[in-house]
């Protein structure tokens, strides 16, 4: 995350951070967040921007072992409780998505799972280790109307019912809350304007079983999560390391096995310079270990390192991001995601429906 408009006073802060985002850091990670460890450290700007990125968990566990004369108790004690609390919600996450996997079983629903607690011990290794917020569901659209009927007979609440309007509902998922549980419940990746295509039936016959005893409920093959998350992550801006992360554990975790498979699968779905801008954070911010081909790929995209030097730029605002993330840049950054000029037209269009009525100054 170095960049010439950097500031200055929380350099130390977002490079300690970008230290601690993974699993495993090299000898050459751990030797610099030796290096940075002995500088002045604004700890609460560390605990903030920790909250932000969703990397608690990894920060303290990279930290905990440091000597108090480096790192303060009083921010570690902070951390630890953190770190302990989240520990216990992916605890109950898992234990949910167990339960749902059953309803689903009952009402004889296909399900696919991705995220949340089963990200963690797929690629993480640990479920302890990623910040997890709710539970994320692919469906086939058709058996939604069920999907919601059993739900809500099982005592969840349904967030479409609390909105009194369809245009401000999303257009591919819908959230049902119980017991502090939020599940996101989808039925595709993002609006239609991004142009991605997710083929329910094609990643449902990929996958593997969730659990032992459920054959209605799947995980997504590596290939095809990696594809998914790196569709999440280019649709948010890629603003939190988390998603960065996840994208980097994955591919450590020896889960991507065929990667012509994922290079094919992903120009089908139209998300192929998404997987290659996740792919391109993961290596350069995180050190994740890509395989050389990818890695000579890479280098060779100007248009793809142009797209991570701007997501390089928003992570540094980290929750100020969306304060400088203007019309024209997004715009331009859809549109360099796009490897054919027929995928660009809808998101051209989505722009001028949405474009504010007030003048919009497209070169500053």
């Amino acid at each position: 995350m170095k960049s010439s408009s950097s500031n200055a006073a929380t350099q130390i802060e977002d490079e300690l951070l970008n230290c601690c985002a993974r699993v495993s850091a090299s000898q050459a990670v751990r030797q610099r967040l030796d290096e940075l460890l002995r500088q002045p450290i604004q700890w609460q700007r560390v605990l903030d921007r920790s909250w932000w990125h969703r990397i608690r968990p990894l920060t303290y566990y990279h930290l905990r072992e440091q000597p108090t004369s480096v790192v303060p108790t009083a921010f570690l004690e902070v951390l630890a409780r953190q770190a302990h609390e989240l520990e216990q919600r992916n605890v109950q996450l898992m234990k949910m998505q167990r339960h749902v996997a059953s309803l689903f079983e009952q009402a004889s629903i296909p399900m696919l799972v991705f995220k949340g607690p089963t990200l963690a011990t797929d690629a993480y290794g640990d479920l302890s280790l990623r910040e997890c917020g709710d539970l994320d569901m692919l469906i086939r659209p058709d058996d939604f109307p069920r999907l919601k009927e059993v739900l809500k007979s099982e005592g969840f609440s349904c967030l479409w019912d609390e909105i009194d309007s369809d245009r401000k509902r999303q257009l591919f998922a819908c959230e049902f809350r119980r017991d502090g549980v939020e599940l996101d419940i989808h039925w595709d990746l993002a609006p239609a304007w991004h142009n991605y295509r997710v083929d329910f039936d094609q990643l449902w016959a990929s996958g593997n079983p969730f659990d032992s005893g459920s054959s209605y409920s799947r995980k997504l093959r590596g290939e095809d999560l990696l594809e998914v998350l790196c569709m999440h992550g280019t649709r948010h801006w890629w603003e939190r390391l988390r998603w960065i992360c996840d994208i980097a554990e994955l591919v450590n975790s020896g889960h991507i096995a065929d990667w012509k498979h994922l290079e094919r699968q992903s120009t089908e779905s139209r998300c192929h310079r998404s997987v290659l801008l996740g792919l391109w954070l993961a290596g350069n911010l995180l050190d994740a270990k890509l395989p050389r081909e990818i890695r000579s790929e890479l280098e060779s995209l100007p248009v793809v390192q142009r797209l991570g030097d701007q997501v390089g730029v928003w992570l540094e605002k980290a929750e100020h991001a969306a304060d400088v993330r203007k019309l024209p840049d997004r715009f331009m950054f859809r549109m360099r995601l796009c490897e054919r000029w027929r995928d660009r037209l809808p998101q051209i269009a989505h722009y001028l429906v949405t474009l504010p009525s007030r003048s919009v100054n497209w070169n500053p």
